[in-house]
């Protein structure tokens, strides 16, 4: 079946909050990296003129899965998902909910500190501030997945068939980095977490879709899960110092 994706641009004016503009005035801000859900990528102007008047320089990226500048996902939650390497003093998010402005949080984990996330909802005309304490429970448990991955012998590697998230070739490298552990694939459209209990032989689950599933959804499954690309690099990412081991 062909799909068609259709972007829903939001077409009335959007502007910070004064209580947005208040507190970035107040932290005393100069340089922040700027970044919005699709709907709002298109009608950033107001935002980028009050940003100005306020004296702060706005740094902002193509991501790479985004299809154009300032587009946010929320799979982008490491921190080379960004394109950019410029230093900041935080992130500011327009749009609403907090799925998309936490990948901003996720993509620090590997990081001695972090910068908080301040997103502006232009509908509701509100501001919240994400920190690493939003998601430092889902980091405990992701450290414990990565320090069974090291001894585990049996690993189930999810592959899903849907565009944009297929990565079974670069599952492969699992063989190559870990001949010792044998791996069995699963490959479906669509994750069944109740299906996976069908397996209980496996020891730990490898997850190559969406790499929020590996951070976000530990409870559904019955073992535990890790993303591909950190399983890849376990014993590296468990001898760093940062915001991951220190929770």
């Amino acid at each position: 079946m062909e799909t068609l994706f259709v972007e829903a641009p939001y077409e009335k004016d959007i502007e910070l909050s004064k209580e947005t503009c208040d507190y970035l005035k107040e932290k005393k801000y100069t340089k922040i990296a700027l970044y919005a859900s699709v709907q709002f990528c298109n009608n950033l102007q107001t935002i980028e003129k009050q940003l100005e008047d306020l004296g702060i320089t706005i740094i902002s990226s193509q991501p790479k899965r985004a299809q154009c500048q300032k587009q946010l996902l929320g799979c982008d939650c490491y921190k080379d998902s960004l394109n950019t390497e410029e230093d900041v003093d935080c992130y500011l998010y327009i749009g609403d909910g907090k799925f998309h402005p936490l990948a901003l949080v996720y993509a620090q984990k590997d990081n001695k500190k972090t910068i908080e996330v301040v997103c502006n909802d232009p509908i509701a005309k509100t501001m919240t501030i994400l920190t690493t304490n939003d998601i430092i429970k889902n980091l405990k448990k992701y450290k414990g997945s990565l320090i069974k991955f090291i001894s585990a012998t049996k690993i189930g590697v999810i592959i899903t068939i849907k565009p944009g998230q297929e990565q079974y070739k670069h599952s492969l490298e699992l063989e190559k980095t870990y001949p010792d552990k044998k791996l069995y694939y699963f490959i479906d459209n669509n994750i069944s977490f109740d299906q996976l209990e069908n397996f209980p032989f496996i020891d730990i689950w490898v997850n190559t879709a969406c790499p929020r599933i590996g951070f976000d959804d530990h409870n559904m499954f019955q073992k535990s899960v890790l993303n591909l690309n950190d399983s890849l690099h376990a014993n590296t990412i468990l001898s760093k110092d940062s915001i991951l081991n220190r929770g």
